[in-house]
């Protein structure tokens, strides 16, 4: 199991963010934190995906992931890394990774500032984000529904969460294919993003690159 519920703390936090949706600003392919539009039904309730609340929880919970880690033995470590980040684990160890995860926090939380991501941010996301779905479908209605009440025990469909608030998966492309490809292929996906050759080559980054860019303007 990668995380268990989340302890009592933890949950207050999560609460009190939850409840201040304006100060919240990373930028997605799609905003995450615009209110759903579906017309609800109180009589008859239907699940509703909160793309917010399943990115946050997820970062949230990280705080207590990573500091169990730390407890552990390095071997233990490595292999516990490869399980829970198996594409992020090849560019980054617990230190490396743990930054990303407090740097995406931090900035979820930051007011009245968007901040971009690179390919190392969306590749820890994804392998994150992966971790707590599998976890999430062998749950049982009770856990399912303590985590995510809105969703009502419903499955997460988290090929759909990707197609409409990623911009690409490239960072999952193998190293010899990617390496192989044209410069002009390669700038298809990122043109900005120098960080999807680090993330591809499992190059560690550095603070620059673990750092989030601040955007001028709101970009939605």
């Amino acid at each position: 199991m990668r995380k268990n519920q989340l302890k009592q703390g933890v949950k207050v936090v999560l609460l009190t963010v939850l409840d201040n949706r304006f100060i919240i600003l990373l930028f997605f392919k799609e905003n995450i934190y615009l209110p759903a539009t579906e017309d609800v039904d109180r009589e008859d309730p239907e699940p509703l995906f909160d793309p917010y609340s399943f990115v946050m929880q997820a970062l949230v919970a990280d705080r207590e992931l990573f500091h169990g880690i730390k407890q552990i033995d390095v071997n233990e470590t490595l292999e516990r890394l490869a399980t829970l980040f198996p594409h992020a684990s090849r560019f980054g160890g617990v230190d490396i990774l743990n930054s990303i995860s407090k740097r995406l926090l931090e900035a979820i939380v930051q007011p009245n500032i968007w901040y971009k991501m690179n390919a190392y941010h969306y590749c820890y996301l994804y392998d994150n984000l992966a971790s707590v779905v599998e976890e999430y479908s062998y749950s049982d209605l009770d856990q399912r529904v303590s985590s995510y009440p809105e969703m009502m025990g419903a499955d997460i469909d988290f090929n759909e969460f990707l197609n409409k608030y990623f911009f690409n998966t490239a960072f999952l492309i193998s190293l010899e294919r990617f390496n192989e490809m044209k410069k002009e292929d390669k700038l298809k996906f990122e043109p900005d993003d120098n960080c999807l050759f680090g993330v591809i080559n499992r190059l560690t980054p550095n603070k620059e690159e673990i750092n989030l860019i601040v955007l001028e303007n709101d970009p939605y």
